[in-house]
């Protein structure tokens, strides 16, 4: 027979689990550990079927969890992804858009010119939201140098957003240069994947 220690300790122990059993329950809707703050406005405008439909990035099914950015990778706890401008990441099909770039240019190409346009157009079709244009570089030259050419390619595909009538105060961009290859390795089939602008929608913290 259990003496009174061991039956108080007994149902302290099922109160916590049974504690425990509710607060999984609640986790957030989404992805993995993904909060639920990164909700989805809804996809109706987006053309195609996700990351890899036509015009939209390189066709592959994206660097992290689902189609986010390996940055927002699933069970991320970094707080620093949500220091851009005060920007909040928000789950969009079709997005991350990667606009890929030449050696050692911020000139938007012809041919990545439909994508700036599908976007501006998705952005124009859904007031409150922003979008993020990451500008990165492949791993040649110096630090310095990468992050200044990120920015002006990150200022490029601004540009041309702008040109297809997406108002100004709904962009930010940001440069990280080298430091966040989408490929790792060298030569040319890597580095070409590297020299990109890469767009995100979000919704102001502010």
């Amino acid at each position: 027979m259990l003496n009174s220690g061991r039956l108080l300790s007994a149902f302290l122990v099922l109160g916590v689990m049974v504690f425990l059993a509710g607060c999984e329950s609640d986790k957030p809707a989404g992805s993995g550990n993904i909060p639920a703050a990164w909700d989805n406005p809804g996809t109706a405008n987006v053309p195609g079927n996700g990351a890899g439909a036509p015009g939209w990035g390189d066709g592959s099914a994206g660097t992290g969890a689902g189609d986010l950015p390996t940055e927002w990778g699933a069970g991320s706890t970094d707080d620093s992804i949500l220091g851009i401008d005060g920007v909040r990441p928000i789950r969009v099909e079709g997005f991350p858009v990667v606009v890929y770039f030449g050696y050692d240019t911020d000139r938007v190409t012809e041919g990545e010119m439909g994508k700036i346009a599908q976007v501006a157009g998705w952005i124009n079709s859904q007031p409150g939201y922003l979008l993020v244009i990451e500008g990165h570089c492949d791993e040649r030259g110096t630090e310095e140098y990468n992050r200044a050419l990120g920015e002006r390619r990150a200022i490029a595909v601004e540009n041309a957003l702008t040109a297809h009538g997406v108002d100004l105060a709904r962009i930010r961009t940001v440069s990280y240069g080298k430091d966040r290859p989408a490929v790792s390795g060298s030569g040319e089939a890597v580095w070409s994947k590297n020299r990109r602008a890469q767009l995100w929608v979000g919704k102001s913290t502010k």
